[in-house]
Formats: structure tokens, sequence, C-alpha cells
């Protein structure tokens, strides 16, 4: 990317950079700091469109679907990640970040690829989500900002067909069993971003995974959306639905819930829904 220079008029001359993907050359102008109206949405339609996984990457091992519904706006603070390293385990993660719009977005990223890297030098998720707080503690002193996050991370081993997870305050996770028994992943760990020198509280647990085991995993917009008469939609009904619907394919799992939450709410949600359906084949 070509550096830009300032004009005697405040305004930034163009800078130009190239597409990767179709090699156009392009320039924008950059007016008083401010991006045109254009550029900022197209970059708020990249940056939610990599905080989720995408439903046309095939993995090895596993069936899924990912649906998710922004509150307001182009860009919001949920994450739904699937991941496969070289050596073929799988890692799972979602996350709910504190706020809305484009600064949580900004802090999701942060989570979802500062997952993916520490994971990758061969960390186990309890030490992963200790580094991922205190990366999360440093950028918020750095930055000036007050944000926290619920985080669930879990890796996979497909060839003992286990689940090794830390749960960092994150509610909405529950693995269904072939003969409709049920488990809820609960916290192990207080919230990314809140303790400081509190690192001895994130553990992490296990999760044996027959086959035709399925998780479920969703943000808090669904067990925290509300009715007309102020209940919440809740972790019974979520986990209801969950085993209800669990010999359909994956997308019509997460199709379903996200029906009744909407049908629930009547519409009215408050907050970003995420959910995935994943099925150990």
């Amino acid at each position: 990317m070509g550096n830009a220079r300032d004009s005697s008029n405040g305004v930034r001359v163009p800078y130009t950079t190239r597409n990767p993907l179709d090699g156009e050359t392009v320039s924008v102008i950059v007016r008083d700091g401010i991006l045109p109206e254009a550029t900022t949405e197209e970059a708020a339609k990249v940056l939610v469109e990599h905080l989720f996984a995408q439903n046309d990457v095939v993995i090895a091992g596993i069936s899924y679907a990912v649906s998710y519904k922004l509150a307001e706006g182009p860009t919001g603070g949920d994450i739904v990640d699937l991941y496969q390293y070289d050596n073929d385990s799988i890692a799972f993660s979602i996350a709910d970040i504190s706020g809305k719009g484009p600064h949580a977005a900004v802090s999701a990223a942060l989570i979802k690829f500062g997952l993916r890297a520490y994971s990758s030098e061969g960390l186990t998720p309890e030490r992963v989500i200790r580094a991922m707080d205190r990366l999360y503690l440093e950028n918020n002193a750095f930055e000036k900002i007050d944000s926290f996050a619920s985080v669930f991370f879990g890796i996979v081993d497909p060839t003992r067909r286990l689940m090794t997870y830390t749960n960092a305050g994150h509610e909405p996770v529950v693995l269904v069993f072939p003969n409709g028994s049920s488990r809820i992943l609960i916290p192990t760990a207080p919230l990314v971003g809140v303790f400081d020198d509190q690192h001895h509280l994130f553990r992490q647990s296990f999760a044996d995974l027959p086959p035709g085991t399925l998780f479920v995993g969703a943000t808090d917009g669904v067990t925290e959306a509300r009715n007309a008469d102020g209940e919440q939609f809740g972790m019974d009904r979520f986990v209801a639905a969950a085993v209800a619907q669990r010999a359909l394919p994956e997308a019509e799992i997460v199709r379903t819930i996200m029906e009744d939450v909407q049908e629930f709410c009547l519409g009215n949600r408050r907050d970003d829904i995420a959910i995935a359906a994943v099925r150990f084949l």
C-alpha cells in the first residue's frame, strides 16, 4: 500500500492499494481521517463475514452449520469459528463480546485470531484462554477501552474422539447424544478481560464424543431473548430445542432454534444472535 501525504487543505492525498482478488488497483481518499461511506460499509461487511465460520468449508469428521443475526448495523460482537489444524485436530470457538457494532467487532476479531494463534502453538485450551485474557487486558489498557467477553474454546482430538475445552463464562453450550441425553458444558473459567491476576481460575475440562454426538453452541442473544412479559428464553428452552431437533440436518437445527427465538421475542431482539450445530461423524 502506498503512503498518503497531507495536502494543504487538510485532505489526505489518495493512496493506492491492489485488490488481491482481481488485481485491480484502486484509490481511496481519506478526508479528515474519515473513510468514505461506501468503503466503511465494505470494510464492515468483510469484517463480519470473517467473524463467523463459513458453511461451505469441508472439515473431515464433522458436519456443521452456522447461522447469525445482528441486532443493529452491519457488524456485531459475536464469534463462531471452526478451524482445522494440520494434525487434523479441530478447534471450536464461540464468543460474545460486550457491546455492539464495529467496536465490538474489532474486539471480536482480536479474540478469534488470538485463539487461533495461541492454539496453533500447541497450547492447551486453558493456557490459550489464559494467554487470551492477558492480551485482552493489555489491549483494553492500551486502547483505553472497557471490554470483556464470554468465550468457549475447545479442541477435538479426532483419533480419541475427545474434546478438551475451557469455558470462560459462556453459558449456552450443550452436547446432545444420540440417545437423547444431554450435557451442558458449564463454565470452567471467569470471563475474559475482567481479572488481571487470577489466571489460576482458568481451568479446562473434557468431553467424550461418541459417533453421532451433536454440539450446539450459541451466544447469549439466544438465552437472554425476552418475550413481552420480560421472561427470558433461557437455557432450559435452548437445551430442549437442541434435544428435540437432534435428528435433523445441522442447517435445520440452527434455523429452527433461530426461528424459536424470533417467535418467542416476537422479533424484538436487542442482541446479536449466533448459533452453531456440529455433528461428530
